[in-house]
């Protein structure tokens, strides 16, 4: 069983992807902010993580960085709703793997989870 993080302060994202992964085989964890996901991160393995990028108090660059500098490989997909090139390259050199633009539609989801995991 995968275990995915999703990281995102809107409960309508977050519900949105619940719903379209539930009956995947898939253990899903939930953070409101980038601050829970970072002390999620520190206390559990992930094979993924879907990361928002506009989240108050720690952003998803934040988390990118810190990723980075704990040099932790877990492949990051970051969920925005629009990413200028400049943010997307910012995310790539900080260790994105994938993007995928909200709403999140579901054929895009489970085909970069497969991508990534060869689920």
């Amino acid at each position: 069983m995968k275990k995915v993080l999703i990281i995102d302060d809107s409960m309508f994202q977050i519900s949105t992807m619940k719903n379209l992964l539930k009956n995947k085989n898939m253990e899903l964890h939930i953070a409101k902010n980038g601050k829970e996901g970072l002390a999620q991160i520190n206390k559990n393995q992930y094979d993924i993580i879907f990361l928002d990028l506009l989240m108050p108090e720690i952003t998803g660059f934040d988390v990118l960085k810190e990723l980075q500098n704990k040099n932790f490989s877990i492949p990051v997909v970051v969920i925005t709703a629009d990413i200028q090139k400049t943010s997307k390259e910012e995310c790539i050199r900080l260790g994105a793997k994938d993007f995928i633009n909200k709403p999140v539609k579901k054929d895009e989801l489970l085909e970069k989870i497969n991508s990534i995991l060869g689920t």
